[in-house]
């Protein structure tokens, strides 16, 4: 009989995990689950945040990413990794509760997009698998250290891998903010973790309306 080696069914268990923490933040209103964050240390996000284009080599959705393609919507961006044990999937959960919330013409408007700072266990399938959990206007890319460097010093994202003894293996502690960017690639706003899905759309539709009046 063959089994499955430990690493697949610990990831097993991570994706039944996010699956069920995502029926949490849609359905039920009001503040995150209050969750262990003993193992994942939460960074701050830098004074000084410029924002800007993004390209990387590896995406869910298409042969590479590029915050270009996403001109004319807006996006939802946040910066994580599949093992995360806390703040990413409470993040996504939120941004995939905050994509079902919106109005219904709005629906298609707006994507969410996970970059991995986790590029040596974060695959593009390893990737597409995650993100299908919360969301399918939920996208995955990632790239080297040489291209993750540059755009996470221009989002103001701290991030660095810590060994752990745990059986999920080493831990990055990262900047869990989610970002809003607008229809001409600006970044409008920084949401703190724990910024519920009720919020996100409400900022959103706020700084739409802006756009609307300013036109």
């Amino acid at each position: 009989m063959n089994r499955l080696p430990v690493s697949s069914l610990i990831w097993a268990f991570a994706v039944v995990a996010a699956g069920a923490l995502l029926v949490y933040v849609t359905l039920v209103p009001g503040e995150p689950p209050q969750r262990d964050f003993a193992a994942h240390a939460q960074l701050p996000v830098a004074d000084e945040v410029q924002g800007g284009p993004i390209e990387l080599p590896v995406a869910t959705h298409a042969k590479r990413f590029d915050l270009d393609d996403y001109a004319g919507q807006y996006v939802w961006l946040y910066f994580g990794y599949t093992s995360c044990p806390d703040a990413c999937p409470t993040s996504l959960g939120w941004i995939g509760g905050a994509l079902n919330r919106l109005p219904e013409e709005w629906q298609g408007e707006v994507n969410g997009v996970l970059i991995s700072v986790d590029p040596k266990r974060d695959t593009e399938d390893r990737l597409a698998d995650y993100v299908g959990h919360f969301h399918a206007g939920i996208h995955g890319a990632t790239g080297s250290e040489d291209d993750l460097r540059p755009i996470a010093e221009r989002y103001g994202v701290f991030y660095e891998r810590r060994a752990t003894e745990s059986a999920m293996g080493d831990v990055i502690d990262h900047s869990s903010s989610t970002y809003l960017i607008g229809p001409d690639g600006e970044l409008l706003e920084i949401h703190p973790h724990g910024t519920s899905a009720a919020e996100l759309v409400g900022a959103l539709l706020e700084h739409a309306g802006r756009r609307e009046s300013a036109d």
